[in-house]
């Protein structure tokens, strides 16, 4: 089961995880602009990757990762 997430991080940024190796692919290709903030390995295999993606490329970021973003209380 591949999984992806979107939440907020700090004021002006969001961040997004995702075990979804094509998006891992996608995300490398075209958004040269997002941060890898943590890189997940089992095995010394590449499992996940959790990204700081720029607040006003929400909408995008919601399109790739196929989510909303989270908002906590």
């Amino acid at each position: 089961m591949e999984r992806n997430e979107l939440w907020k991080l700090e004021p002006g940024w969001i961040a997004g995880y995702t075990e979804d190796r094509e998006l891992i692919r996608r995300i490398k290709r075209y958004k040269t602009d997002w941060q890898i903030i943590a890189e997940y390995y089992r095995f010394n295999k590449l499992v996940a990757v959790q990204y700081k993606i720029p607040a006003e490329q929400r909408k995008s970021a919601e399109r790739m990762f196929e989510k909303r973003v989270k908002i906590a209380i």
